[in-house]
């Protein structure tokens, strides 16, 4: 990849790390009280925990941002050869991640805005429906990138052969699109420190499942 554009890089970061700093600025007008796993049928919390159970909540999504950032920013680093890299291509790179760091950094700054009021009901919900949404967003949007060097599973695989780079991001449509609906529909249900357990590992998994898939199929493209 050439050379990043480091006064876009620093805006994109500033969205990574502004939630956290304005939850540090408001933390000690955060109630202490914190209702979470509310059934969705009755709308009654069926745990009353503290403000740290908040905080969890809050890293695990500081985390999730930090790690797109990191995905789309640096992993993996593989020099391009069949794809052209031209500047629309490289104007929309930034323009995606700054959109879903914009997205991400939104959501988290209503997330802290609601608990400093003391309107969390189902907050964790929308939490869940909120990445899931996200996911299959970017689920979409994967299924017909033209290959490139900025935007998409730049794996050394994809990068070399077009019949690779378009069955991978096929399937990498697929698993991110299938993902963000499992995470919509399960964080209705499930507890708060279970689900959010859960996306991180679904995170991880769709992270990492394209390159694996690259792989297998350049190697049995080698025969």
């Amino acid at each position: 990849m050439n050379r990043p554009n480091y006064f876009k890089e620093v805006g994109i970061i500033a969205l990574v790390f502004l939630p956290m700093i304005y939850l540090g600025i408001v933390w000690t007008s955060i109630p202490n009280i914190f209702p979470s796993n509310y059934n969705i049928f009755t709308g009654t919390p069926e745990r009353i925990g503290e403000r740290t159970d908040f905080l969890f909540l809050m890293m695990c999504l500081f985390i999730i941002n930090f790690g797109l950032y990191a995905l789309f920013r640096y992993i993996p680093r593989s020099p391009g050869t069949l794809q052209q890299s031209d500047e629309i291509t490289r104007h929309k790179y930034y323009n995606i991640r700054f959109r879903i760091h914009f997205y991400l950094g939104l959501m988290d700054a209503i997330v802290i805005w609601m608990a400093q009021r003391g309107n969390v009901l189902f907050l964790e919900k929308w939490v869940f429906i909120g990445i899931g949404i996200l996911l299959a967003t970017i689920g979409f949007y994967l299924r017909n990138v033209p290959p490139n060097n900025y935007i998409g599973v730049r794996t050394p695989w994809t990068l070399k052969s077009t019949v690779n780079w378009t069955l991978t991001h096929h399937m990498t449509s697929r698993l991110w699109i299938f993902s963000g609906v499992g995470i919509i529909i399960g964080g209705l249900f499930v507890p708060m420190f279970t689900g959010m357990f859960i996306v991180c590992i679904i995170m991880g998994a769709i992270a990492y499942w394209p390159f694996t898939y690259s792989y297998r199929l350049y190697y049995k493209e080698q025969g």
